[in-house]
């Protein structure tokens, strides 16, 4: 049967889900973020100018705060995965980036690790990026930007960008950096405070600049939205590259059960693919 809705993200590599989150949430995550945002060095967000904060979302702080385990298993979020065909998601870990007022652009990027995979060259995505902002978002402060079908094609953009996240990009050091330019074909995507944003982790996105004076959050989540359906080296290659969710036998059991359908398991004896963030030959 035919998906208009996965068709969409197929074709342009991200998908917009409205009021996913209900207000209630929003603000506890808000009070959660800028509680942990309130214990990083100083030195966390002078390396991190262009995003504000790269704080991870590890399995740990998942089943320590109550708020985030919701987020990893929303009802909402995981009903907005089956529409687009996936009933199965897997989490893997996350990242708390927050921009504070008065920063700069975020560097063109794509997040892409599996590119020595052929699934990688493929429509069937292996890792997604699921972001909520807890804040409306305007290009004024920093909403995000993106080049639609550049998980799928070749961009002008790939051979200017570095094709790897670097120090120098990640502290501004270089503002007239190819990764800080604008691009004929890119589009703003603005949304709501509770609202998500679902993209390939190869598509290419930045943002805006935050001239706005207030902070502007985003929890970016990444699943492997089809993983039980993907090959078995794929699946040995994901495990090895999250790692073991060792935290989560001491997790409380409410918590356990609601986060369980979400763990990475692959007990096979696949090889796994080495992890290559640069797209080959077959790119095109």
């Amino acid at each position: 049967m035919d998906n208009p809705h996965r068709a969409r993200f197929e074709r342009d590599g991200y998908y917009i889900a409205a009021n996913v989150l209900h207000q209630d949430l929003v603000d506890r995550l808000n009070a959660l973020g800028d509680h942990i945002l309130a214990q990083q060095d100083p030195e966390h967000f002078a390396q991190h100018k262009t995003t504000g904060s790269m704080v991870l979302i590890d399995w740990a702080m998942t089943c320590d705060h109550p708020a985030m385990a919701e987020l990893v298993a929303h009802p909402n979020m995981l009903s907005v995965l089956d529409r687009l065909g996936f009933d199965q998601p897997k989490f893997g870990h996350g990242r708390i980036i927050s921009k504070p007022p008065h920063s700069p652009p975020l560097f063109w990027h794509e997040d892409g690790r599996f590119w020595n995979d052929p699934v990688s060259y493929t429509t069937q995505p292996i890792q997604v990026f699921l972001m909520y902002y807890l804040t409306d978002t305007t290009p004024q402060n920093g909403c995000l930007r993106v080049v639609p079908g550049s998980h799928r094609k070749r961009h002008p953009l790939h051979d200017r960008i570095s094709p790897r996240h670097t120090k120098e990009l990640a502290a501004y050091e270089n503002p007239d950096d190819p990764g800080f330019s604008r691009v004929d074909d890119e589009i703003d995507v603005p949304v709501k405070a509770g609202d998500l944003v679902i993209g390939y982790g190869n598509l290419l996105h930045a943002s805006h600049a935050n001239q706005s004076a207030e902070r502007r959050t985003v929890l970016t989540m990444w699943y492997y939205p089809d993983f039980t359906n993907l090959p078995e080296r794929t699946r040995a290659t994901i495990v090895a590259a999250e790692g073991h969710n060792s935290h989560f036998t001491a997790a409380a059991p409410q918590t356990r059960a609601m986060l369980a359908p979400l763990k990475i398991e692959y007990d096979g004896d696949a090889e796994p693919i080495e992890i290559e963030s640069v797209p080959g030959p077959a790119f095109k």
